[in-house]
């Protein structure tokens, strides 16, 4: 049986747009399956502050993977994209967490599910309110749309 993954993208090192697009690319291909894209937002750095502005999006796909086989594998695509682990909320050529799989919450060493910081973070929620807004955190209970509602928006549509 197939179930909903929601994941997140970002960059803010090189040609930002094109490694996000090349992740995508690859997570269609890994995982053979078509995803729903929302559009590109241009986003402060969150956490180290001091960097270059992000490029972040949001996706949907459904898969019959579990969601260590998909935390797996995105972390296969990011390295094989270069991306290299310097130091927490650091730069990065691409980044990509898994945000929902399901409704299923997930607590494990290498994996929290849904994303612990995704109800802080605008460059989350305004991607994901545009592929499903009506989504049920599972574990706050409040759709995406009104978790929204609750940050100040600090993102810019990002024209390529």
């Amino acid at each position: 049986m197939k179930k909903k993954l929601v994941l997140s993208l970002g960059s803010n090192l090189g040609n930002r747009y094109a490694y996000i697009r090349q992740a995508i690319t690859y997570i269609e291909e890994c995982f053979a399956a078509a995803c729903v894209c929302s559009s590109y937002y241009t986003t402060p750095p969150w956490g180290e502050t001091e960097q270059a502005q992000f490029i972040n999006m949001a996706l949907y796909l459904e898969t019959p993977k579990s969601v260590d086989e998909c935390l797996t594998q995105l972390q296969a695509i990011e390295l094989q994209m270069g991306r290299v682990k310097t130091k927490k909320w650091g730069p990065r050529s691409i980044d990509i967490d898994i945000l929902f799989y399901e409704d299923s919450q997930v607590t494990t060493e290498a994996l929290t599910v849904p994303h612990p910081y995704m109800h802080e973070r605008v460059f989350v929620l305004k991607p994901v309110c545009d592929i499903v807004p009506n989504f049920v955190h599972p574990v706050l209970n409040i759709t995406m749309r009104n978790l929204l509602l609750e940050l100040e928006d600090d993102s810019t549509l990002f024209c390529n």
